[in-house]
């Protein structure tokens, strides 16, 4: 079945910060042991800077804190955190874009484990993100199936509409994004809309509210 369809993604384009540092900060809150992790954190972007670990080694330093949560504390980030930092724009553009008949996605590079709790929202279909590795019953940092960013964020969003029986209408499908990095994402609609950011290649939408 062909459908229009819109993608969103999520850090700095639906929220006004990434989620990622928010996390780090939130699980500093609610455990203040996890601090000591800051150094961590600073030790392995450093040795990614150096080419020496993976995107994905570094990530999963700043996820630590999420070893010690429960779903109730990971809805609550985004309940007392994530929600309340969407742009209101943001949030008109999902709720226009799924009365104009779109399939409605947000993928991220962020992890799933907490973002998926933006399904919460009544104009968003599905949750796209980062997959953690669990160990009785809660996640852990370890990140498994890759760093859901670049052309990875394409590979999911077809396997993701093959599975539910979708094909893209190109001409009137949208995506959104306030990186050149999610540009494979980009390729797969004709309208494409960078946040707050300038490129020429694609149409500048500014989001303030």
């Amino acid at each position: 079945m062909e459908q229009k369809v819109a993608i969103f993604d999520i850090d700095k384009t639906m929220i006004r910060n990434d989620s990622m540092f928010l996390f780090v900060w939130y699980g500093i809150r609610k455990k203040p042991l996890t601090i000591f992790n800051l150094l961590a954190i600073a030790w392995k972007t450093a040795l990614y800077k150096l080419n020496l670990i993976s995107v994905e080694e570094v990530k999963a330093s700043f996820f630590y804190a999420i070893r010690f949560f429960g779903e109730a504390e990971l809805e609550e980030f985004y309940d007392s955190v994530l929600e309340p930092n969407l742009y209101g724009d943001a949030r008109r553009e999902l709720k226009r874009r799924k009365e104009s008949g779109c399939h409605v996605l947000l993928v991220t590079a962020s992890p799933h484990a907490y973002m998926k709790y933006f399904k919460k929202l009544p104009d968003v279909d599905e949750v796209i993100g980062t997959e953690l590795a669990c160990s009785n019953g809660r996640y852990t940092n370890r990140i498994v199936g890759g760093n859901c960013k670049g052309d990875e964020k394409a590979v999911r969003i077809h396997r993701y509409l093959q599975e539910a029986g979708i094909r893209i209408d190109y001409e009137h499908s949208a995506a959104y994004s306030d990186s050149l990095s999610d540009m494979p994402m980009f390729l797969l609609v004709k309208n494409r809309y960078l946040i707050n950011q300038y490129s020429p290649e694609l149409e500048e939408l500014r989001w303030k509210s």
